[in-house]
C-alpha cells in the first residue's frame, strides 16, 4: 500500500497492511535543531516516514491594524491576523513557540457595535487557496495522504480574542455578543472547510480543545448550545462539497463525554486520545465501530519519562487494543518536546516498523 493508501484505509476503520503513523512531524524547535544535528537532513517527515503531510491556506494580503486593541502593551508584543496578541521573553521566544502568553484583544470590548467594527482576517478570500489544488495534488502523487488544517475552528479562536473567562460570562450575561462573535468566525470557517474539500484534500482537521484533564471545561448542555450546532455546520459545508472527505477532530483532554455527540455530526477520526486522562482501549471497544483514532502516544509520559523499552512496549499496546481489526493511525499526542531523549523518539517510530503490521 501507499502511505495515502494506507490512511484511507485505517480511518474508514479498515485494515490496511500496516498502521500508518505521523511519528516525528511535530517537533518543537529545539528537538528540530537536535534533529538536524543528528540526522543531517531538514525534513522530519520523510526522515522518519511519516503516511500524512499537511497543507494550509496562503498568507494573507491584508493590512490589519489592531494595535488599538491592545492599549497597554509592552515591548516584543505580535499580533496573529485576528488581532490576538502574543508576548515571550527573549530567552524562550524560540524554545517554546507554542508557550506563548495570549493577550486577548476583544476583553474590553462593551457593545455589539464595538464586536462589529471588530477587523477580522480574510479567511475567505479566493486568492488564499487558489495554491491549494496544485499542492494537494503534488502531496498525493508521492504517494502520500494530504490534510487540511484549520484546528482552533471556532471557541479556540473566540476566546483567544475575548478571554476565556470573559467568554464563559457571555455565554450568560450577553449571549447577544457570544452568538454575533462565534458567527462572524464560523462564517469564515464555512468557507475553508469548503474550499479544502474542493482543493481534493483527503482529512480536514477541525478542532478546539473543549476539556481538560478532569473532564470538559463547560457543561454538556453549554458546549451542545453553543459549539456543536457551529461544528455541525462547519463538517456539513465540507460534506456538500465532497462527501467523502474525512473528517477530524482535535481536542486536548477527557473529552469521553461528548464522543456520541462528535460521530452523530460527521466526525470520523478522533484525536489525540491523551492517555493520561482517557482510556485508548475503552474508547475503542466502546466507539471503534464509528469512529477512528489517530494519536495515543503519550507525550506527558511515556516519550518524555519512559525508557526506549517503554516506548516500544506502549506502541505494542496500542497496536493491540486501538490497532485490533484497524482504525488506528499512531501519533503523539501533542509536539515532541524538547524533553523527550532522543532514543525515545527513536524507538517509536523502529516499533511501528516492529509491531505495527497486520498480519
Amino acid at each position: 500500500m501507499t502511505s495515502r493508501e494506507r490512511v484511507l484505509t485505517a480511518l474508514r476503520r479498515g485494515v490496511p497492511d500496516r498502521v500508518p503513523h505521523e511519528i516525528g512531524a511535530g517537533l518543537t524547535p529545539p528537538k528540530l535543531r537536535e534533529f538536524k544535528r543528528r540526522t543531517g537532513q531538514t525534513d522530519p517527515a520523510a526522515y522518519f516516514g511519516v503516511d500524512v503531510r499537511p497543507v494550509g491556506i496562503g498568507p494573507t494580503r491584508q493590512v490589519l491594524d489592531h494595535s488599538g486593541y491592545h492599549p497597554d502593551a509592552g515591548p516584543g508584543l505580535w499580533t496573529d491576523e485576528w488581532g490576538v496578541g502574543y508576548t515571550r521573553s527573549e530567552s524562550d521566544a524560540d524554545e517554546f513557540s507554542h508557550l506563548a502568553r495570549c493577550r486577548h484583544s476583544m476583553e474590553r470590548l462593551e457593545s455589539l457595535a464595538e464586536l462589529e467594527a471588530y477587523p477580522l482576517p480574510d479567511i475567505e478570500a479566493g486568492y488564499r487557496y487558489e495554491h491549494l489544488p496544485g499542492e494537494t495534488a503534488g502531496i498525493q502523487a508521492r504517494g502520500l495522504a494530504a490534510v487540511g488544517s484549520m484546528e482552533c475552528t471556532v471557541w479556540e479562536i473566540a476566546w483567544y480574542m475575548r478571554g476565556m473567562e470573559r467568554l464563559m460570562f457571555d455565554f450568560v450575561e450577553f449571549p447577544e455578543f457570544a452568538e454575533t462573535l462565534l458567527d462572524r468566525i464560523l462564517e469564515k470557517r464555512l468557507v475553508q472547510a469548503r474550499r479544502y474539500a474542493e482543493a481534493g484534500v483527503d482529512v480536514i482537521r477541525f478542532g478546539d480543545d473543549v476539556a481538560s484533564q478532569h473532564g470538559m471545561l463547560m457543561s454538556l448542555p453549554m458546549w451542545r448550545r453553543w459549539l456543536k450546532p457551529r461544528l455541525a455546520k462547519a463538517i456539513a459545508a465540507a460534506k456538500s462539497a465532497r462527501p467523502d472527505v474525512l473528517i477530524f477532530y482535535h481536542t486536548d483532554g477527557d473529552a469521553t463525554t461528548v464522543v456520541p455527540d462528535l460521530i452523530e455530526i460527521g466526525v470520523e477520526v478522533l484525536n489525540p486520545i491523551q492517555c493520561e486522562c482517557m482510556d485508548p482501549a475503552a474508547l475503542k471497544r466502546e466507539y471503534g465501530r464509528d469512529i477512528a483514532f489517530w494519536g495515543t502516544v503519550g507525550t506527558q509520559s511515556t516519550l518524555p519519562f519512559g525508557t526506549p523499552d517503554d516506548v516500544r512496549a506502549e506502541v505494542k499496546t496500542r497496536m493491540e487494543t486501538v490497532g485490533q481489526h484497524g482504525g488506528l493511525l499512531l501519533a503523539p499526542t501533542h509536539m515532541v518536546e524538547p524533553d523527550v531523549p532522543w532514543e525515545n523518539l527513536l524507538a517509536a517510530v523502529e516499533a511501528v516498523d516492529e509491531y505495527g503490521w497486520y498480519r
